[in-house]
């Protein structure tokens, strides 16, 4: 039974074998004698420029073939393929195959496109495969997981896509894998921890994602690992430090979190450590101070905090420091070295928040590159810089650094690069520093630097920038500048310099740029100025620079920024425009004349044309309408004339246009509405007519509109409310009538409005109250307007100028203008407002309210009126002041009859106490009134039943006739 289940099994395995040759013919068929032929057919599919493949023919031993190895004292048996960097393109054709017994394949380092051969996986002899440095496409094929011998497999830099294949975990033998600068993606196969023999992995530089798996803790033999440039994240493993081979560890530019695991302190023979760029927290193991093999260490651009640990006086291989870019404060150690028995090269400890001086380093004698910028390091510059003698570069910039530039750094004979800038130096530049010979950027802007620039300058001939920006220099720029014949850059703007610019100048023929603006510069131009061929950028603005230019500057075909802004130069434009690519020409306030030239639109990319308060004249060129590049042109304050050319509505990009103060004629044109990217229109005194566009309601960027002190006519077009970006509207001193549109209250950000001196009538919109951002001027003067003042003004809480006069407003001031807390400005005057000024507006003088039937404070003190005392017109008001002395007169006469009785009843109290009355009730009643003081003002005693009388008329008597009740009581004191 077994043997006929044998039987049966053995056709069947013949048949997959036969079906697998027919799919593997070269395999199949493959012998020695059988490689020239399949090496022609590789061949074929190759593009040679070199021709380096010529030789290759059947009519040759194919061991003579170029690029081909054969097997010692063996015939016919190639072991060997190597074209390597023969500038090869084409492809590698799966007959490649056919060379079963080839066991190195080197194609590097050339051009070949397409993907790699997934037959490559039945060379099972291959123990080198190199298609590094070419531009082949498509996967990682799997079935490179078959070659069980191989120990090289470098494919990288390449353009591979997909993600590693689990199956390269099965080349059990491979030393070897460089998947390096790909497009590889997804996560680090675990499989790869089978590799046992693996000693270089290389996957740095693609977009792999997920942490370092930690079956990887199996390639025991590891001496390099690269996995710099990719996406991975999560801790960097402890398992790393058990690699007790490797030498290089490289994790940079990841995502890795957490904190730098101390046991990479155990990898006895690490010489490179990179850590750059990624999520790193917590301090610096001190651990790391055991990598006694260790040469670079690089932990920039982290978030790591602390001190700085690592020392070089204890890494006494280390070359190079890199810490810049974390959070790393207190001071630079003070055995950070020791001596002469330091090799650190390189010091980079920028972008951190250290602090104190910079002494420390002096003990580090082997430094070349010493980069501290960007901290808050303190203190002076040390005399005993010298003792870096080797130092190559130097960049303390800013920092807090104080004091002079001591003239030590003059000993610094290998010096290239002094970056001192945003500090707090003070004092001159020492002379000394005219024996940097070998200097090539000094760097000294943004400091309070004074004194003259030294002459000694000029004998550093391999200077190529020199930036003194914002200091304060004075004196005259040295005469022999021009001994500085590779200098580039020459930046001394913001200073107090002086003088003319001197001729030797015109020596510097490597000048590119060239800054000598905001100083106190004189004279003319040199004509030597023609001779900077290489100039692309000078700006001379803000001095007293005049007279006109030379004409050999039309020789300066490179130049692309041009600012000679606020100087007095005069004559023709024309020696500016022998560039076509300019890109900025700014010329504002100065004595320039003539026309523009047409010239000036040669430079097809310019972005800035400024050309204001100068005196030029005629009309604007149409061919400035092929600057379409064009975003501010600005030509206001001259005498040009004529009307706005139309071809400037090819000017798209405009986003400044500014005519204003020239004598332009004719009228807004209504292109401008299709210019979607202005900001700021000004066409402002000039002679313009005819209405304002509506089409300017298009301009939904606009900022600013000012069409001021022309001659426009006919009414406000309501599709400027469209202009909801709106800051400033004026439109002040011209012809305008009809009303004030109501629709401006969408311009809900204009914080200046003025439409003063037009023929605007009709009532002020109450919707204007709704402009809460108003607040430079409301200014509607001198118009026609009419009705009432809006108490809806009262709102506009942040308003300083509100200016209403010359108008026909009536009513009275509403009261809410009181609210304008901020207003220190108001002119209500020559109206026909009435009425009383409210009291929170008394402060603004009588000027603000004259010319109208005002009064209050600051005015006259209001009389009352007729309205306001409630008095009764006509006849009404005669019948109350009838009636008033009707009433007069009866009362009168009760008063009459009252003194008369009053007085009869004293005349009876006299008659009585004569008759002796008195001494007959003169006891105890007369005596106890007489002590209580009743009566004292009354007269004599009386008796009791006179007094009770006297006493219920008292208050009565003591009124009506207080003069004589103090008659009386005087006789009763005497």
């Amino acid at each position: 039974m077994a043997s006929k289940q044998r039987s049966s099994i053995v056709p069947v395995l013949a048949d997959i074998s036969l079906f697998f040759c027919i799919l593997l013919v070269p395999v199949c068929l493959a012998t020695p004698s059988t490689t020239p032929a399949t090496l022609l057919q590789v061949k074929s599919g190759l593009t040679d420029p070199g021709g380096v493949l010529s030789g290759w023919s059947l009519e040759a031993d194919v061991c003579s073939w170029h690029g081909i190895t054969c097997q010692p004292g063996e015939t016919g048996i190639v072991t060997a393929l190597n074209l390597s960097g023969y500038g090869l393109s084409g492809v590698i054709l799966p007959a490649i195959v056919g060379i079963i017994s080839v066991e190195s394949i080197d194609l590097s380092s050339n051009s070949l496109t397409g993907p790699i051969p997934p037959e490559l996986g039945m060379l099972e002899n291959l123990r080198t495969l190199l298609l590094f440095s070419n531009s082949l496409t498509g996967t990682v094929p799997p079935e490179l997981g078959l070659l069980k011998n191989l120990k090289v497999l470098r494919i990288g830099d390449n353009d591979l896509h997909g993600e590693i294949p689990p199956q390269l975990g099965n080349c059990s033998e491979l030393e070897t894998l460089g998947l390096a600068y790909c497009r590889l993606n997804g996560t680090i196969p675990a499989e790869l921890g089978n590799l046992k023999q693996l000693q270089q992995l290389a996957l740095n530089n693609n977009t792999l994602t997920g942490s370092i798996p930690k079956q990887l803790a199996g390639c025991t033999d590891l001496h390099v690992l690269s996995v710099a440039d990719n996406m991975l994240q999560g801790n960097i493993p402890s398992f790393v430090g058990s690699f007790s081979d490797l030498q290089s560890l490289n994790l940079a530019n990841n995502r890795f979190s957490g904190g730098i695991p101390a046991e990479i302190g155990r990898l006895s023979s690490l010489t490179y450590l990179n850590l750059m760029g990624n999520s790193l927290t917590g301090a610096i193991p001190v651990e790391l101070n055991q990598l006694s093999q260790l040469q670079v260490l690089d932990l920039s651009m982290n978030n790591i905090s602390g001190s700085i640990s690592v020392l070089a006086a204890r890494l006494k291989n280390l070359r190079y420091l890199v810490l810049s870019g974390n959070v790393l404060d207190g001071a630079i150690p003070e055995d950070l070295c020791t001596g002469d028995s330091s090799s650190l090269e390189n010091l980079f400890l920028a972008g951190n928040n250290l602090g104190g001086g910079i002494e420390p380093l002096l003990n580090c004698g082997a430094l070349q590159s010493v980069d501290v910028s960007n901290n808050s390091l303190t203190g002076a510059i040390p005399p005993g810089i010298d003792r870096l003698s080797g130092l190559i570069n130097l960049a303390l910039h800013n920092n807090s650094f104080t004091g002079v530039l001591p003239p030590q750094i003059g000993n610094l004979s290998n010096l290239e690069i002094l970056s001192l800038f945003h500090n707090g130096l003070t004092g001159e530049i020492p002379p000394a520093i005219g024996r940097l010979q070998k200097l090539k950027l000094l760097f000294l802007y943004e400091n309070q630097m004074s004194g003259a620039i030294p002459d000694e300058l000029t004998n550093c001939t391999s200077l190529e920038q020199v930036d003194f920006f914002g200091n304060h220099f004075h004196g005259r720029i040295p005469e022999r500048i021009g001994n500085l014949k590779n200098l580039a850059v020459l930046q001394l703007r913001q200073n107090d310099l002086s003088g003319p610019i001197p001729a030797s100048l015109g020596e510097c023929r490597s000048l590119q740029a060239l800054a000598l603006a905001d100083n106190r510069l004189t004279g003319a131009l040199p004509e030597t100025f023609g001779q900077l061929a290489e100039l692309s950028v000078v700006t001379l603005y803000n001095n007293s620079l005049e007279g006109p230019l030379p004409e050999s500057m039309f020789q300066l075909k490179n130049l692309t920024v041009i600012n000679f802004s606020h100087n007095r130069f005069a004559g023709s434009l024309v020696p500016l425009l022998g560039s076509s690519s300019l890109a900025v020409l700014a010329l504002t306030d100065n004595n320039f004349s003539g026309v523009i030239p047409a010239a000036v639109a040669r430079s097809r990319d310019m972005v800035r044309l400024q050309l204001a308060g100068n005196r030029l004249a005629g009309a604007i060129p149409p061919e400035l309408g092929n600057l379409t590049r064009l975003k501010m042109l600005d030509l206001s304050c001259n005498n040009l004339a004529g009307d706005i050319p139309a071809e400037l509505s090819s000017c798209a990009q405009l986003t400044h246009l500014k005519l204003d103060g020239n004598g332009l004629t004719g009228r807004v044109p209504s292109w401008l509405g299709g210019l979607a990217s202005l900001g700021e229109l000004d066409l402002s005194s000039n002679a313009l007519t005819g209405g304002i566009p509506a089409e300017l309601g298009n301009c939904s960027a606009l900022l600013k509109l000012s069409l001021r002190d022309n001659h426009l006519a006919g009414s406000i077009p309501p599709e400027i409310g469209r202009l909801t970006s709106l800051n400033v509207l004026t439109l002040n001193k011209n012809g305008l009538t009809g009303a004030i549109p109501p629709a401006l209250r969408q311009c809900d950000k204009l914080y200046e409005l003025r439409l003063s001196e037009n023929s605007l009538e009709g009532p002020i919109p109450p919707e204007l109250g709704q402009l809460s951002e108003l607040q430079v001027i409301l200014d509607l003067s001198r118009n026609k307007l009419s009705g009432e003042i809006p108490a809806s003004l009262g709102n506009l809480v942040k308003l300083e100028r509100l200016n209403l006069s010359s108008n026909r407003l009536e009513g009275q001031i509403p009261p809410s203008l009181q609210r304008l807390t901020s207003l220190h400005r108001l002119n209500l005057s020559h109206n026909l407002l009435s009425g009383a000024v409210p009291a929170g507006l008394s402060t603004f003088p009588a000027a603000s309210f004259v010319g109208n039937e005002l009064c209050g404070a600051p005015l006259l003190r209001c009389v009352p009126s007729a309205a306001a005392s409630g008095r009764l017109p006509g006849t009404a008001a005669a019948a109350i002041v009838a009636g008033i002395a009707v009433v007069s007169a009866v009362v009168c006469v009760a008063l009459l009859y009252t003194m008369l009785r009053v007085w009869s009843n004293w005349r009876a109290v006299s008659v009585s106490s004569s008759d002796g009355e008195e001494s007959a009730h003169g006891g105890l009643g007369g005596g106890r009134k007489w002590e209580d003081g009743k009566y004292w003002k009354v007269g004599s005693p009386v008796s009791p039943a006179a007094g009770e009388k006297h006493s219920s008329s008292g208050s009565e008597t003591s009124v009506l006739h207080g003069k004589s009740t103090e008659a009386a009581g005087a006789a009763v004191k005497s």
